[in-house]
């Protein structure tokens, strides 16, 4: 596709700025003036006007002396002004247009119309161990350009994708900072770890949240198999490359400082009881089963709003960044050097994340055919968290709960606490929590590589890459003597972790690009790579420090070892793989890949997997018969298959696991020896995933307006799951075993609109994906349930066959029982004892007998959500006047299912917590509310798990909350 990108009037004007600070900076002390022009020789002033294709002044442009460092940059009007040496060339560049070496001769005025360079336009993906022009792509692959990121207030790439792609979807585990989330690329595709491989700068492994956003070039998407399979090992959750920014041979020096701020702050929290409200219902509850009031309840000191205190936790966060970035570069050697600091401070006091961050990517032409290069990223994180995940001790569940009649502090500045009765429950005031909370991780992270590349021929090179990925990572966390909270703890104690990580790399190939006879364009590449991976650490956690101050928190100060432990471990891989892609006359594409790995995670017989995949293209606008369809510029079809590899799982599982320091019993007394913890799987190995997908590209008016389609199905086959047990059979591990499949299928369109008349640029641009998740088959039609949710301890979904993985799983309802005789008359509870002993009462949830036995019990449970998006969708706008410039970016989800558990205690009148608003409109009279239950402190009809059940009534459409 022949793609013409226009240069955005706001990009001329930034760059105009930087390069005039990149001309300042020549004249710093230290600043290397090898290659100046004498000022004896300088004996001719020149000046002119720089014009774009369009005829407009084009500012930012950079006007040099040919073969030294001498120059300048055109102004707002496309203005300049240079003194040359006689008979001097000058060049003239700017990003998108052709280079221009012009003889000065003896003029002194020029106008220099630059001209669009349809080569630097005809956008270029990396695919893998190479690159190729989008319009010979034959798969599936989306393309983020590092522009597009730029200054985003995020910690990392990983959620400035999010919206950007089709078919990616991006979704934080939690709102700690510097939280990166999980990526899923084309739907959840196993029951494992479902992340796609990411690869920068060429070395598999890394982390999305380490790379500075501002440091990259492009962020390349493989989605399908045909894209994906020449990494075929890692490849069945998709691949996520990232291309860092490079210097340019013969460019000058050039500073580029970039830095923002901005503030974050909760615009809406979960509405709970005041005070007043909740005495109210606390007394009704006991009023309801004809007990006595707990007098706390009665007391008028406790019935008085004195907190909010998701409010008082809640409070104001930060975020800075600021980097800084050198590139240059002469005949034979180029550079980009960038520090940079990014901070985030959690809304949460005592939460924050910082990551300091260096890079250097440098590029060496040893000669005509040798070249070396190599990219260096170092990166520092130190990172606090809070717990907030937990629902039964995180600060934000306890924010929540906590009695909205107690303050902060008290009178004498002691935190306040819930041991004044029981009845408040058993949670420690949060602020408390959070205040006195000490830990504290570090990580030092280092990713490199070197490459060499020698051409032998023509369009034939031979290239190494070798590769480092190294980490240690370092966990802090000390825990106080508590003893006036209700979570009492008596000892105090310190916990350490160390760990080390690290992984090599190695990859010989050869490509060869080559054009016979301007009709067929071939080009290969193959190679073999290995790379290992190596983790060892340790642990250790003491009791009983007789001083809390700081600088006493270490081990030695402990007087009680509580425990020790550690470990290591060894995995390698090893591959051949191999890509070639012909095309003939521009029409026609094919594309073959293929890929043979090894993984010592399996056994011996089982250790190689091959995944092959190929794809068909055919440019229907390059055909004769096409040439008169004017409004059409571009139309491509495309379509091909592919096998994936998957083995995101531990290591080693065909090998029986002894354990020592089990206790055993003979004759009432215990003895401690060894047992087996792990039994083996000598069958274990390769998960794998097949792809079909079929694409259309479509341009109209020149390009102006681009669409893609991509339709797939995506089957997951011998997929890892570790299989639920019934029964008991020690305390042995069951190994992950090949029983599971699954199929993700969807369409995928892209579309983007951009227009450049003058001083005025816009565009528009948006994405959406549409998938279907299911699970085709388990073991013996067995399930795979969810842990269990906080202090209820309620399943909420079950992986099923024929429903979506983690389907939520529960009861279904027909609103609250409003009468006596309601209940005698439902035969939902015919044969259900409850209702003959009284135990079911006006104002309780009317469950479904789903299995018609009149008994609601375990088997009226079924699937009633779907967690995943139908559709996943972003839109972009950008409008651009002369020197201004307006993005626009919007995301969001549709179509799915969201299980707010939080509400099975929020809304539940046995537990001694603070409630939802909406709880004031409970039953409590018939006709009151078909809705909410009654308040009582007995669980007789199971009401605490309505939210766990699907009301029998209309739902709107979207998301919708069970």
């Amino acid at each position: 596709m022949n793609e013409k990108l226009p240069i955005k009037r706001g990009t001329r004007n930034f760059l105009f700025a930087v390069q005039f600070l990149a001309l300042l900076a020549l004249c710093l002390p230290g600043t290397s003036q090898a290659n100046e022009i004498p000022e004896s020789v300088r004996d001719l002033t020149i000046q002119g006007t720089i014009l774009d294709e369009n005829g407009q002044p084009m500012p930012g442009a950079t006007i040099t002396v040919a073969g030294s460092n001498t120059g300048t940059v055109s102004d707002i009007d496309g203005k300049f002004s240079l003194t040359v040496p006689d008979q001097a060339s000058i060049v003239v560049s700017f990003i998108g247009y052709t280079t221009q070496t012009i003889e000065v001769g003896n003029r002194t005025e020029f106008t220099i119309q630059m001209i669009a360079d349809e080569t630097s336009l005809n956008e270029v993906l990396v695919v893998g161990y190479g690159t190729q022009e989008k319009r010979d792509v034959t798969g599936a692959v989306s393309s983020i350009k590092g522009g597009d990121i730029q200054n985003l207030p995020v910690s990392g790439a990983a959620q400035a994708l999010q919206g950007r792609a089709a078919g990616v979807n991006v979704v934080r585990n939690g709102g700690a900072p510097g939280n990166q989330g999980s990526i899923r690329i084309r739907g959840t595709g196993t029951l494992n770890n479902a992340d796609p491989l990411i690869i920068i700068d060429g070395v598999p492994g890394g982390n999305l949240n380490d790379v500075n956003p501002n440091n990259i070039e492009s962020i390349e998407v493989l989605k399908d198999a045909s894209a994906s399979a020449i990494y075929g090992t890692r490849a069945a959750n998709g691949v996520v490359i990232v291309t860092t920014k490079r210097g340019d041979f013969d460019q000058p020096l050039k500073f580029e400082l970039n830095g923002y701020t901005g503030v974050s702050n909760a615009i809406k929290t979960i509405d709970v009881l005041e005070a007043p409200d909740l005495a109210l219902l606390k007394r009704e509850r006991y009023t309801n089963d004809g007990l006595a009031i707990n007098p706390i309840w009665e007391n008028p000191a406790y019935q008085t709003q004195q907190t909010n205190w998701q409010e008082e936790l809640l409070g104001q966060g930060s975020t800075r960044n600021m980097d800084l970035t050198l590139t240059g570069g002469n005949k034979n050697s180029s550079f980009m050097l960038s520090g940079g600091v990014f901070e985030e401070k959690g809304m949460i006091t005592n939460s924050n994340f910082r990551r300091l961050s260096f890079r250097l990517n440098s590029d060496h032409k040893i000669s005509d055919r040798f070249k070396i290069g190599q990219n260096l990223q170092l990166v520092s994180i130190n990172q606090v968290s809070p717990n907030t995940l937990s629902a039964q001790t995180g600060v934000l569940w306890s924010a929540i709960r906590f009695h909205p009649g107690l303050p902060v502090r008290n009178a004498d500045g002691s935190y306040s606490s819930s041991q004044i009765s029981g009845e408040f429950g058993d949670i420690n005031n949060p602020i408390f929590t959070q205040e006195t909370q000490d830990n504290n991780n570090t990580s030092h992270k280092l990713l490199g590589n070197v490459q060499a590349e020698y051409e032998i021929l023509e369009g034939l090179k031979v290239r190494a890459n070798f590769g480092l990925e190294g980490a240690i990572s370092d966990g802090y966390n000390f825990n106080i003597i508590v003893d006036d909270q209700i979570r009492a703890s008596p000892r105090n104690s310190l916990s350490r972790s160390y760990n080390e990580y690290y992984s090599l790399l190695a990859e010989y190939f050869v490509s060869y690009d080559k054009v016979f006879a301007d009709l067929h364009k071939v080009n290969f590449v193959g190679g073999y790579t290995t790379q290992t991976f190596n983790s060892d650490g340790f642990n250790a956690s003491k009791l009983d420090f007789i001083d809390e101050s700081f600088d006493q928190r270490f081990l030695d100060v402990g007087q009680t070892l509580n425990s020790i432990g550690g470990g290591k471990s060894y995995d390698a891989l090893a591959s051949y793989f191999g890509r070639i892609a012909y095309d003939y006359d521009e029409r026609y594409l094919v594309t073959a890949t293929f890929r043979s790995d090894g993984s010592s995670k399996f056994a011996p017989g089982n250790r190689w997997g091959y995944f092959p995949a190929f794809s068909l293209g055919w440019r229907i606008s390059e055909e004769a018969f096409f040439q008169n369809v004017g409004f059409i510029s571009n139309l491509k079809l495309t379509g091909g298959w592919g096998s994936l590899g998957n083995q995101n799982v531990p290591g080693l599982q065909y090998l029986a696991l002894i354990s020592s320091g089990r206790r055993y019993s003979f004759g009432g007394n215990q003895t401690v020896g060894a047992a087996q913890t792990r039994i083996p799987n000598l069958n274990i190995t390769w998960e794998s995933a097949q792809m079909t997908n079929f694409g259309l590209d479509i341009g109209f008016l020149e390009n102006r307006l681009l669409a893609n389609f991509n339709y797939f199905i995506k089957d997951t086959k011998d997929m890892l799951i570790a299989p639920p047990t019934i029964g008991s059979i020690g305390t042995a591990q069951i190994p992950n075993q090949n029983i599971g499949e699954l199929r993700n299928q969807g369409l995928e369109m892209e579309l983007l609109f951009r227009e450049n008349k003058g001083k005025l640029f816009y565009s528009v641009s948006g994405n959406a994906s549409f998938i279907r998740n299911e699970v085709t088959q388990l073991a013996d039609g067995n399930f795979i349930g969810s842990r269990l949710y906080g202090r209820s301890s309620q399943e909420l979904s079950r992986t099923y066959e024929g429903f979506p993985i983690a389907s939520f799983y529960g009861w279904r309802a027909d609103g609250i029982y409003q009468t006596t005789e309601s209940i005698q008359n439902d035969p939902n509870v015919s044969n259900d004892p409850r209702r003959s002993e009284g135990l079911i009462q006006p104002g309780d949830v009317r469950f479904i007998d789903l299995n018609g036995d009149g008994l609601i019990d375990e088997q009226d449970r079924e699937v009633i959500g779907n967690p995943h998006p139908k559709v996943v969708y972003g839109l972009n706008a950008e409008l651009g006047y002369g020197n201004f410039d307006l993005s626009l970016f919007f995301l969001g989800n549709a179509g799915f299912d969201i299980y707010n558990a939080d509400r099975m205690q929020g809304l539940d009148p046995t537990y001694p917590f603070n409630m939802y608003a909406e709880t004031i409109n409970r039953w409590n009279g018939q006709g009151s509310s078909n809705e909410i239950p009654r308040m009582t402190t007995k669980r007789d009809n199971l009401n605490h798990v309505l939210l766990i059940c699907f009301w029998k009534k209309v739902i709107s459409s979207g998301s919708r909350t069970w």
